[in-house]
């Protein structure tokens, strides 16, 4: 009996053993015939792409005129009602924007309105102030008559008693107080008079004025080109460009109507999330191409980022305005075209590469399957910048090691501590 169990213990272990092998020689079978990658130096460059809109460095700008956003006409938006097309090319004195002189007309009606009544008013208070001073020197005149008779009746009566002398005495004094308070009163009325009269005629004048504003400012409603150029019309506040029925606001911080670029410095104009912002800085080169050139690249370097995100149609998150300046201009270049930028994030000459694919994460630590001899290692890295394709390995591994790029089985795994 012992000896069957002897037989049937060594026949189990050989059983065992065989299906152990037969499992490590098909784990070590399956991690040779992974695909493996050669860690291998090169260059490497990393870069941001954005899209961008091309215009000129310097622009000439084709504002509402100055006279019709005057805050006395009060003329806070006007209406285009006729427009050349946009990327026009123009002569000095061309025709680019008719705006809606409706509105300048029917408040200038009003105030011609206001200023007939208002010259009434201003007839009217001098005519009063005529009549009203005539009066008083008459006033004026009549007591110094009064005067004479009261002064023929004191020298008369020093032949009377003495209580008639003192009464015309009296009568002498009060007829002089008379004439003082009446030429009093007709200083003060012709003062009074004077400044309603000044008043009502300033009225008058500022109407005057404001008519020949509106009169300017409806002359002025047919905008022309200050020089030659390509007309680029202008965004509004909310992004959308300028067209025809659009409101134009005419404040004197208002977004310009249209532009005429100088394309000889060129700048691209972009956006970037404000999850890459941190990535660039000013000074970074960018590679800027075109969609409507073919086989042109222009170098250029970043001028200036926003130091504020704004809300942008084309993102869901902030982003900030990039300004790029392009090293040199091409007579291809038109404003407004598009533009494809890649930011150059980093660049180096003789880095060691990994793919992006071969490097895995445990708990947010980077490492690679590190093949020696029969073994998997999993050996952590210390990782660099990386791009589409390749990640920068700072630490870790060494140039000429294999990579295994996919998880081996775990019985042929070996952790490194």
């Amino acid at each position: 009996m012992r000896k069957h169990w002897k037989y049937i213990l060594a026949i189990t272990i050989i059983v065992v053993s065989a299906v152990g092998g037969i499992i490590v020689y098909k784990q070590t079978r399956a991690a040779e015939n992974s695909e493996l990658y050669k860690v291998k130096r090169g260059k490497f460059e990393a870069v941001l792409s954005c899209k961008g809109e091309i215009n000129g460095i310097k622009a000439t700008e084709i504002r509402v005129p100055k006279i019709i956003g005057d805050r006395d006409l009060e003329l806070w938006e006007l209406t285009i009602l006729d427009l050349v097309q946009d990327g026009k090319s123009v002569k000095k004195g061309d025709f680019v924007v008719q705006l809606d002189a409706s509105k300048i007309m029917a408040s200038m009606r009003q105030e011609m309105q206001n200023l007939e009544k208002e010259v009434a008013d201003l007839n009217n208070v001098k005519i009063d102030s005529t009549v009203t001073l005539s009066n008083l020197r008459e006033e004026i005149k009549n007591a110094r008559l009064d005067l004479e008779y009261n002064k023929i009746d004191l020298e008369q009566s020093k032949f009377e008693s003495e209580a008639y002398q003192r009464k015309t005495q009296m009568a002498y004094q009060k007829a002089e107080n008379n004439i003082a308070k009446k030429e009093r009163d007709y200083l003060l009325e012709k003062n009074k008079l004077k400044v309603r009269v000044g008043r009502t005629a300033g009225w008058v004048e500022r109407r005057q004025k404001k008519i020949a504003k509106y009169q300017e400012a409806m002359s002025l409603t047919r905008i022309t080109a200050p020089e030659d150029g390509i007309v680029i019309f202008g965004k509004s506040w909310e992004g959308k460009k300028f067209s025809k029925d659009d409101a134009v606001p005419t404040y004197e911080f208002a977004p310009a109507i249209a532009t005429l670029p100088d394309m000889s410095k060129v700048l691209s104009e972009i956006y970037v999330k404000e999850i890459d912002i941190a990535k660039i800085k000013t000074g970074d080169s960018v590679r800027v191409t075109f969609d409507a050139l073919e086989n042109v690249t222009i170098m250029g370097s970043i001028k200036n980022i926003a130091r504020v995100g704004e809300d942008h149609k084309d993102f869901d998150m902030k982003a900030f305005k990039v300004i790029i300046e392009l090293d040199k201009t091409d007579e291809g270049l038109k404003p407004a075209m598009s533009s494809n930028n890649e930011i150059i994030i980093a660049r180096l000459e003789n880095a060691l590469l990994l793919p992006v694919t071969a490097v895995f994460k445990n708990n947010g630590n980077p490492f690679v399957y590190l093949k020696k001899q029969d073994e998997v290692i999993q050996q952590p890295i210390i990782t660099g910048p990386e791009n589409e394709e390749f990640v920068v390995i700072e630490e870790g591994i060494e140039e000429g090691d294999i990579i295994v790029l996919e998880p081996p089985v775990e019985k042929v795994l070996v952790t490194k501590n």
